[in-house]
């Protein structure tokens, strides 16, 4: 058993899934930010960003939690084409648009989380360190093969799309038509396991810590 948790500021199922697979303690909380996109910004720099608003909005409500046992987690998720951010479907007429346009080509996914805590060690006189903001980002390319439109139509259907940044889960039915993937698996799902752990350890926090 771990001698720290964390404090998920998601309520994402699969992110909980995935801190489940590491066997870290987490408790959830929720979390309400501005996530529309405004503008023209890079996604990676919009990602970090979110991430970051997410960790500052949780810790205006739940500093008092977060201590040198309890780290505070968020992340944030998207996807991008050509440059530009792809959302979530806002209807069946958007999801069928976002879906042509990743038919049969590549696309990138963001994924950053930010850790924030005191350090998961404290000095001799137990005192816990400076609270710090750690942020990381993993980046994966996802290729799919052709989507034939009755498939695009009952996959809406399905109601796995809704909420879902660029319309789809990975790990559900659209896995059928990913034809390759370069990068984080668990970044796609939405939580890099493999940034996590690097960020844990920025807090004196390992895996399988006892």
């Amino acid at each position: 058993m771990s001698q720290y948790e964390i404090l998920l500021a998601s309520r994402s199922p699969r992110r909980q899934e995935l801190l489940q697979q590491l066997q870290i303690q987490y408790q959830t909380v929720d979390v309400e930010v501005d996530e529309r996109v405004k503008g023209a910004i890079m996604p990676e720099f919009y990602v970090k960003s979110m991430a970051e608003a997410k960790a500052l909005a949780a810790l205006s409500k739940y500093r008092d939690q977060i201590n040198h046992q309890r780290l505070l987690l968020t992340a944030d998720t998207a996807i991008s084409y050509g440059g530009k951010i792809i959302g979530k479907p806002e209807s069946e007429a958007h999801f069928f648009d976002i879906m042509r346009t990743l038919s049969n080509k590549h696309h990138t996914v963001f994924t950053a989380i930010t850790l924030v805590g005191s350090g998961c060690k404290v000095d001799a006189e137990g005192a816990r360190t400076q609270e710090k903001f750690v942020t990381m980002l993993s980046e994966s390319r996802v290729k799919f093969s052709i989507l034939p439109e009755d498939f695009i139509h009952h996959y809406w259907q399905s109601g796995e799309p809704q909420d879902k940044a660029g319309g789809y889960a990975i790990q559900g039915v659209m896995a059928g038509y990913i034809e390759s993937i370069e990068g984080s698996y668990s970044g796609i799902m939405g939580l890099p396991l493999f940034e996590l752990r690097k960020a844990l350890e920025e807090f004196d926090c390992y895996l399988m810590d006892a």
